[in-house]
């Protein structure tokens, strides 16, 4: 079994990872079905709101995890949701600054015009 938080494979006779203790589960298709968010939601409102190479980069990434999940790679579709993750995180980042200095600019040339 695969622990999903670390990624890392342990035999079927251990209940918690031996790397970090974490409760282990098991694959998909079996009775206890991994659940990883994929962050596929975020990453599609980001790319409409905030900033488009970012959002793009967190839906190409987001729409990888649930096919690793089905072909039973654990480790590789918790990689691609920390990907989908941290790119779409950078693109809210990214559109609050520029959000923040369109206002700034625009207050600036208000009080400049006066």
């Amino acid at each position: 079994m695969f622990c999903t938080k670390c990624g890392v494979e342990n035999s079927d006779i251990h209940s918690q990872c031996q790397s970090c203790g974490a409760p282990l589960q098991q694959l998909p298709g079996t009775t206890t079905p991994v659940k990883i968010n994929n962050w596929l939601v975020p990453a599609i409102i980001v790319t409409a709101l905030c900033c488009l190479p970012f959002g793009i980069a967190g839906i190409i990434f987001a729409v990888q995890v649930n096919g690793k999940l089905q072909a039973g790679d654990v480790a590789g579709a918790m990689k691609s949701a920390q990907m989908a993750k941290m790119w779409t995180l950078i693109g809210v980042g990214v559109g609050l600054l520029a959000q923040g200095a369109y206002i700034t600019l625009v207050i600036i040339g208000a009080v400049a015009g006066k």
